[in-house]
Formats: structure tokens, sequence, C-alpha cells
């Protein structure tokens, strides 16, 4: 089931702080699309699939980004809408000012993206020994650290599942 629209500038900044930037990073799709949307209005599956070749360096076949499930991610939250082959932004009627707001927030989530797939995440000990600099008192305040989105990517959310799959080898999804 399709979400609200994201139709708003203040629906979709919160769209990205919250959706692209909580998410574990695994590929830059999202906010390559919703940026080239951005600037370029509508485009086809195969101009998106195309920018999203470009801007992770040619790394597959560009017909690779025809099959990647960007497009259903962002029409089921609300954020863009297909008319045959040709997808939409549902946001419209923005300022200059607040376009440059949004592909300023996109450039720094795809920016995160880039940094955490070069480093990964911290290891336990590193990991361990950043969250006891916190001197937080229980698990409650390190859900609302991880909420405040003072968390560096470079920690997981869920450190003690991450490490544990880590450790088991659960990890290969």
């Amino acid at each position: 089931m399709a979400k609200p629209p994201v139709d708003t500038y203040e629906k979709m900044i919160n769209f990205i702080q919250s959706q692209l930037r909580s998410k574990k990073f695994v590929a830059n799709y999202q906010p390559v699309m919703i940026k080239f949307l951005l600037q370029n209005g509508n485009q086809s599956k195969q101009q998106i699939a195309q920018e999203l070749w470009k801007q992770n360096h040619a790394q597959r076949n560009s017909s690779f980004y025809l099959g990647v499930p960007v497009y259903r991610v962002l029409v089921d939250n609300g954020v863009v809408t297909k008319q045959g082959t040709i997808f939409s932004l549902v946001l419209k009627n923005i300022t200059a000012l607040e376009k440059q707001s949004i592909i300023d927030e996109i450039d720094s989530s795809i920016s995160r993206h880039t940094e955490f797939a070069k480093t990964g995440y911290l290891p336990l000990k590193d990991a361990r020994d950043f969250v006891k600099e916190l001197k937080l008192k229980s698990p409650k305040e390190w859900v609302e650290y991880v909420k405040s989105g003072n968390k560096p990517d470079n920690i997981p959310s869920d450190p003690s599942s991450f490490y544990k799959k880590k450790k088991t080898g659960k990890d290969k999804e």
C-alpha cells in the first residue's frame, strides 16, 4: 500500500532526513533518482537508469539499473508517480530556494553513502568505546540518541544485533 504523498517541501526534507539517512546504506539509488527528477523534471525509466549508472561510476552494465527496486520503492513511499515508463516527483510548486535546499540535503545524503561505502561500520571494540564515552544510562537513552540524528554512520543503530550477526557469519544478506 502506498504511503501518503511527499508533496510539500517539508515532507520531502523529512523523507530525506528520516528515510534516506536512517537506512543502512546499501546504495545511493533513491537520492540520485530524486535529485535527477528534481533537476530535470519527468524522466523515463531508461533515462533514470542511465543516471544511476553514471552516478555509480559505471560499476555495472547500464541495463542493470533498469531492474533495481528504487522505482517501486519511491512510488510506494509516495515520492514519485509512474505513468507508463515516465516517472515524476509528486512534489510540485517549490521555490528556487527550497529546490536548492533539497538538492543540498540530497548531496549530503549521497556523500554520506559514498563515505560509508569506503569505510563501513567500526570494529566492535571501537564502536563499544565510542558508545561508552557517551555515558548513556539505559538502552532507552541509546534509542533516543539514535533518533536524534547524532549517531555517526559508522556505528549501527542496533550494534548488538549487527555484531552478533557478523560474529556468526549471518550477515550475508
